[in-house]
C-alpha cells in the first residue's frame, strides 16, 4: 500500500450538492488548518491553527482579496483525535451549489485536493482508527431503511462483528501456533494435543457456520424482502399495498385489470424492509398491454423472496385462482391474503386450504383496514421465524464478507478432514494458515490496494 497517498491534504464537498439550510465542506491533512487560515475570516479575529481542538468558530469565509463569500461556522478536530486522526476542519456554510463550489475552489487554490470516493473513511482506516469492517458499516449506515438496519450496522461500528472474527481468527492462530510446534518437533508429537487442536477446529467452524447463516437476516435488513402481491384481477392486490404503505400509491377501482404493469415501493413493517411488489392481476387476457403486464407478474412471482398470495372471500375460486396455486404450492415464504371478509361469504375455503395445505392465513378487509395489523405481524413471523433480531445483532454485510467467509470454512474443513485421515502435520498447517489469512481480509490485516480501492469506490466523495 505504499502508493496511497496520506501526507497531502483532501477536500469534498460532503452534502448532496442542491438547496438546503446547511452544507458541509470537509478537509482532512498536515495543511487543513494552513488552508483555513488563508480562506476563513472569524469574527473573533484569531486564525483558526490556534483555535483549541473540538471547538466551533463563526465568521465568514473570503477570497483572497478578503470578499466574503459566505457567513460560516468552522469546526476544527486536531489530529489524532478526529475521524481520520489527522487535523480535520468542516466549514459549514449555506447549502446551494455556488457558495458551496466556491469555498471548495478556494480551498483547491490554496493546496488541498480532491478527494477520492470514500477517501476521509479510508484514511481513517489506514491510519489505525477503524478496521474494514467498521469503514463497510459506514456505508451501511448510510443506506440503512429501518431502524433494524441501523441498529445492525450501528453494531458493526462499534467493532462488535469485528470482535468476532477477531476471536476466531485468534484460536486459529493459537491452533496454528501447535500445529507448527508438532512439525518442529515431530519427534515428541502429543497425541493429545493433536486430538484438541482437532476439537478446537471443528468448534472454530461452527462459530463461521453460524456467521454464513446469519448472513441471510443481516441482507434482509439491508436490502429489503422482495415480497410480491398477487393474485387473480380485482382481488384487492392494490388495496393491499396500499393499506401496508398507508398511502394510495396503487390505483384502486371496482374494475378489473386497474394494474396493468409491476409498482414497487419500500415499505417499514415492523423494522423491517420489504419492497411490496403489486402486479397485474394474473388472467388470460388478450389484451397486448395486459398480456405484458401479466408475463411481468409470472416472472415477479418466480424472483420473489416472499409471496403475498391474495384471494376474495366474497367469491368462488376461479380458474385464475387454481392455476396461481398451483404455479406457487411447492414455494416457500408464501402468505395467504383473503381480502374483502367484510363482505358475504362465498369462497371454498376447504378447496384452497387443501391445494395450499400449510400455508399460513389472514384474513383482512383492505378497505376498513381491519386485519392489516395481523398481517403485519404474521409476515414478521414468516420472515424471522418470530425472533426479530436481539439488540446486539450483527451479521455479514456484504458479498465481499460472505466470500471470504465461505472460502475460509471450506479451507478449515480442508484441514480437518486432514486431520481425520491422518496427513502431516504441514498440511493441515497450510490450510489453517489460509484460513487465518482469509479472516485477515475482512477486518483488513491482510488487504490488497486493488481491494481496498473497490470497497472505497462505493463511498461518495465527501465520506
Amino acid at each position: 500500500m505504499s502508493s496511497i497517498r496520506l501526507d497531502d491534504t483532501i477536500v469534498a464537498i460532503s452534502t448532496p450538492i442542491g438547496e438546503g439550510g446547511i452544507g458541509i465542506v470537509r478537509l482532512s491533512g498536515g495543511d487543513a488548518l494552513k488552508i483555513a487560515d488563508e480562506i476563513f475570516l472569524p469574527k473573533n479575529g484569531k486564525r483558526p491553527s490556534r483555535f483549541k481542538t473540538y471547538t466551533v468558530h463563526y465568521g465568514h469565509v473570503v477570497d483572497g482579496r478578503q470578499r466574503i463569500i459566505d457567513e460560516a461556522i468552522l469546526t476544527l478536530m486536531r489530529a489524532p483525535k478526529s475521524y481520520t486522526k489527522q487535523d480535520v476542519v468542516e466549514i459549514n456554510c449555506h447549502s446551494g451549489i455556488v457558495p458551496l463550489k466556491k469555498i471548495f475552489d478556494l480551498a483547491l487554490i490554496n493546496g488541498a485536493r480532491l478527494a477520492e470516493p470514500g477517501e476521509f473513511t479510508k484514511r481513517a482506516f489506514l491510519n489505525g482508527r477503524i478496521d474494514i469492517l467498521q469503514a463497510e458499516s459506514v456505508l451501511d449506515i448510510i443506506r440503512s431503511k429501518t431502524e433494524l438496519s441501523l441498529r445492525a450496522a450501528l453494531n458493526n461500528l462499534g467493532g462488535l462483528f469485528s470482535k468476532k472474527i477477531n476471536d476466531i481468527r485468534n484460536r486459529l492462530i493459537c491452533i496454528l501456533a501447535h500445529i507448527e510446534a508438532n512439525i518442529d518437533f515431530s519427534e515428541e508429537e502429543d497425541v493429545k494435543e493433536r486430538k484438541d487442536a482437532f476439537k478446537r477446529l471443528k468448534e472454530v467452524k461452527k462459530d463461521i457456520e453460524k456467521l454464513i447463516s446469519g448472513a441471510n437476516e443481516g441482507k434482509i435488513l439491508r436490502q429489503g424482502i422482495k415480497t410480491v402481491i398477487c393474485g387473480s384481477p380485482n382481488v384487492g392486490k392494490s388495496s393491499i399495498m396500499n393499506a401496508l404503505l398507508k398511502e394510495s400509491r396503487s390505483i384502486v377501482t371496482h374494475l378489473p385489470g386497474t394494474t396493468r404493469d409491476t409498482i414497487e415501493e419500500i415499505v417499514n413493517i415492523k423494522g423491517m424492509p420489504l419492497v411490496l411488489v403489486d402486479t397485474a392481476g394474473i388472467s388470460s387476457s388478450e389484451h397486448p398491454v395486459e398480456k405484458e403486464g401479466i408475463k411481468r407478474s409470472h416472472f415477479s412471482v418466480k424472483s420473489a423472496d416472499m409471496i403475498l398470495f391474495v384471494l376474495d372471500y366474497s367469491r368462488k375460486l376461479n380458474r385464475n385462482d387454481l392455476k396461481i396455486i398451483n404455479n406457487i404450492k411447492d414455494k416457500s415464504n408464501v402468505l395467504v391474503v383473503i381480502n374483502k371478509n367484510d363482505l358475504k361469504k362465498h369462497i371454498n375455503l376447504s378447496i384452497a386450504k387443501k391445494l395450499l395445505a400449510k400455508k399460513p392465513t389472514v384474513y383482512v378487509s383492505a378497505i376498513n383496514m381491519t386485519g392489516i395489523g395481523v398481517l403485519e405481524n404474521k409476515i414478521k413471523d414468516i420472515i424471522f421465524k418470530g425472533k426479530v433480531p436481539a439488540a446486539d445483532f450483527v451479521s455479514v454485510s456484504n458479498d465481499r464478507q460472505l466470500s471470504i467467509l465461505r472460502r475460509t470454512i471450506e479451507d478449515v474443513n480442508n484441514g480437518i478432514e486432514a486431520f481425520k485421515n491422518k496427513i502431516s502435520a504441514d498440511c493441515i498447517a497450510i490450510y489453517v494458515r489460509s484460513s487465518i489469512e482469509g479472516l485477515g481480509e475482512i477486518t483488513g490485516h491482510t488487504i490488497t490496494e486493488q481491494a481496498l480501492d473497490r470497497i472505497f469506490s462505493e463511498f461518495c466523495i465527501g465520506k
